[in-house]
């Protein structure tokens, strides 16, 4: 029995050791079609730049396709959608870091969060992972008309597996959009602080989307395909705008706005891309589901509950 024990044991550390080291298959994106071999790394005075959004086509051909990102949501053009999706983060490791990405044209975190369920705007059940957030000053979408202070992008990545064909996801991204408005009595984020404070790393130890969703009295969205917002503006993305703004202190307002103070990159003191036309699309409005999710079980367990497992095991099978 004792000897069963720990070949048992021994046997499901080693399992335990190999699910710690995940590599996952991602869809992959389109390749931009370059007009002149402009890439989305040529952010500055000499390349592409948000003063010359308007011709952002004349470098990448796809920025000039007709579905676009951002949009002006008009609410009541809206149509409800049938079924209320959840948006559902199926695990939560907050233990999983962001390092920040070295983006001329953004503040970017960068890294590998947790798998989310979301219904595309097509109405089928994608599953996704999550890959960085950056921000925009002011915001991109505008909600009836009205642009917010910023705007927090939060990227997902659609996945190849055994129970998803890449080939069947027609929006290899959901992205989704938070809006933030200035206010006198927020405090400060601790997600935001490692871009500015001195005193903080540049990486965020803990992170966790549900943080933004939990100080949501309404999680109304607006749903639709579109674009990534800057180059190639590749026509890939599921988008899941929400209606209510998140506070945000002045203090970290100023910071991002101060990161805009580069005249050479930013002459007019902005990295939101100008509104593009609907051409037609449907805006989907619901609600989005946030809480109550059951977690999917953690196949890596700690090691006493491992022990506790063998145990258990040895014991049912003698």
């Amino acid at each position: 029995m004792i000897f069963g024990l720990f070949a048992l044991l021994s046997t499901l550390i080693s399992a335990e050791s190999t699910t710690n080291e995940v590599t996952r298959d991602y869809c992959s994106l389109p390749d931009a079609i370059y007009a002149d071999g402009v890439s989305a790394a040529d952010f500055g005075a000499t390349g592409w730049s948000y003063t010359n959004a308007a011709n952002w086509a004349d470098f990448v051909v796809t920025c000039g396709g007709s579905f676009q990102s951002p949009i002006d949501i008009i609410t009541t053009s809206s149509a409800q959608e049938a079924i209320q999706p959840q948006i559902n983060y199926k695990s939560k490791d907050a233990s999983t870091g962001y390092e920040e990405a070295n983006k001329p044209y953004t503040k970017e975190y960068e890294g590998e969060y947790s798998e989310i369920e979301v219904t595309d705007a097509s109405g089928s059940v994608i599953r996704y992972y999550a890959k960085q957030f950056h921000i925009h000053t002011p915001s991109e979408h505008t909600i009836d008309g009205k642009y917010y202070d910023l705007e927090i992008h939060f990227v997902h990545q659609a996945i190849q597996d055994d129970e998803q064909d890449c080939n069947k996801v027609k929006n290899k991204l959901t992205v989704f959009g938070i809006m933030f408005q200035e206010s006198s009595s927020a405090t400060d984020y601790e997600a935001f602080k490692p871009w500015f404070d001195s005193n903080v790393t540049g990486e965020i130890d803990s992170f966790d989307l549900n943080d933004f969703f939990s100080k949501m009295s309404d999680a109304t969205y607006y749903h639709y395909n579109g674009s990534l917002t800057t180059l190639p503006c590749s026509q890939t993305v599921n988008w899941v705008v929400f209606q209510q703004p998140l506070p945000i202190s002045s203090t970290q307002l100023k910071q991002f706005q101060d990161f805009l103070s580069d005249s050479t990159l930013f002459p007019i003191k902005h990295n939101n891309r100008p509104i593009q036309n609907l051409n037609g699309r449907k805006i989907l409005k619901g609600t989005a589901i946030t809480s109550g999710v059951t977690e999917i079980p953690d196949v890596q367990g700690s090691f006493a509950q491992i022990i506790a497992m063998a145990i258990l095991i040895t014991l049912l099978i003698q």
